[in-house]
């Protein structure tokens, strides 16, 4: 099978790897068209984007393994050889790129061409569960591997909406709305319950559910609790990090999703809230997150593509922050208050969610 494929190629990362990866898996010889200058005016941060020839070198560096034919050629619109050449049998594209090798196929039809077989691939993604891109490389918020480099800082426009309940609110007294919360998620039939939040951990961890996870920072409305012992009492894993308030440090991510998998606890040094995001997005399937929600109740979030997506374009709107000072973080098997309290103290911040 002959595979046409294009693209800009930029900072060569792991997404490129996996959609040339396709291509000569499923080909036999492959035609891989490369943008050329003039399209590049457009791109964010044009300036910096790397020579052609610079390119072309290292996509063919990564795709001489595979012992099957290939030929690079410069592109200079947006089909390329996709509707010049007619033995070609397939595309390789991606989400974003599908409606375009619909309108190759129709171009093709009237050339009197076969149309291409397109094989769409999945989005790969970084740490942060948002798209690989070289947009993004070239701004500094990820690596090539899809590694984040950057906090993410929550801006002003943001607080109020994210002060707005993110899921189902259940309101009422604080024993009702607990018992209501557990046979909601109990009809729903989740696996895994996360709870943001000292009040809603400590509710939860007497009640008849054991949350999976937990994360807390050990203050209500920045005020000290008195039974934070209680709850880390109740997990022989515990994650501390240090998370400035208003912010989601780029530590966060890894970590997070390694002990999401797993009975665990988190104490925040510093404040939780944000926390939510990252739990939504890398919560394994089957789960519910949940917060409190101040003077009202506790809110649910019952994690699945379509929530994850609205997290995905929430992230977009926050400030990149890159860091001068590496954060804190440190992972011990049972509850340890003189560890905890070694930890430097932070400045506390805005707290956009509210967890208690």
């Amino acid at each position: 099978m002959k595979i046409v494929v294009g693209g800009t190629f930029d900072r060569f990362h792991a997404g490129h790897k996996t959609f040339l990866d396709k291509a000569f898996k499923s080909g036999e010889k492959i035609i891989i068209g490369l943008t050329t200058p003039s399209m590049l005016k457009k791109i964010v941060m044009q300036d910096s984007i790397w020579s052609f020839k610079k390119r072309k070198k290292v996509v063919e560096e990564f795709v001489k393994k595979y012992n099957k034919q290939f030929e690079i050629v410069p592109i200079h619109d947006i089909f390329g050889p996709s509707i010049e050449i007619a033995d070609l049998d397939a595309i390789v594209a991606t989400q974003e790129t599908r409606k375009t090798c619909e309108r190759i196929n129709e171009l093709r039809k009237r050339r009197g061409f076969k149309p291409l077989k397109i094989i769409q691939i999945p989005y790969v993604y970084s740490e942060d569960c948002r798209k690989i891109s070289s947009s993004r490389i070239r701004k500094g918020e990820i690596d090539r591997e899809g590694k984040v480099l950057i906090d993410y800082l929550v801006t002003e426009e943001l607080k109020e909406e994210l002060r707005k309940p993110f899921g189902t609110i259940f309101e009422g007294d604080n024993r009702t709305v607990t018992q209501d919360s557990i046979h909601f998620i109990e009809e729903q039939g989740i696996e895994h319950v996360i709870c943001v939040g000292d009040v809603v951990s400590f509710d939860f961890l007497n009640s008849s559910l054991k949350p999976t996870n937990i994360i807390i920072d050990g203050k209500v409305m920045r005020k000290p609790i008195s039974y934070e012992e209680f709850l880390l009492s109740h997990y022989k894993k515990i994650l501390y990090l240090k998370n400035p308030g208003g912010r989601i440090v780029k530590e966060a991510w890894k970590l997070m999703r390694d002990v999401l998998k797993e009975e665990s606890a988190f104490f925040i040094k510093g404040e939780e809230d944000l926390l939510v995001i990252p739990t939504v997005l890398l919560a394994e399937k089957n789960s519910a997150v949940i917060y409190g929600q101040p003077g009202r109740g506790k809110v649910i979030i019952i994690v699945n593509e379509k929530k994850r997506e609205e997290v995905r374009e929430l992230l977009k709107r926050f400030k990149n922050y890159s860091p001068s000072i590496v954060t804190t973080t440190l992972l011990v098997l049972g509850p340890s208050s003189s560890t905890k309290r070694g930890l430097c103290q932070v400045p506390l911040r805005i707290s956009p969610f509210s967890t208690g």
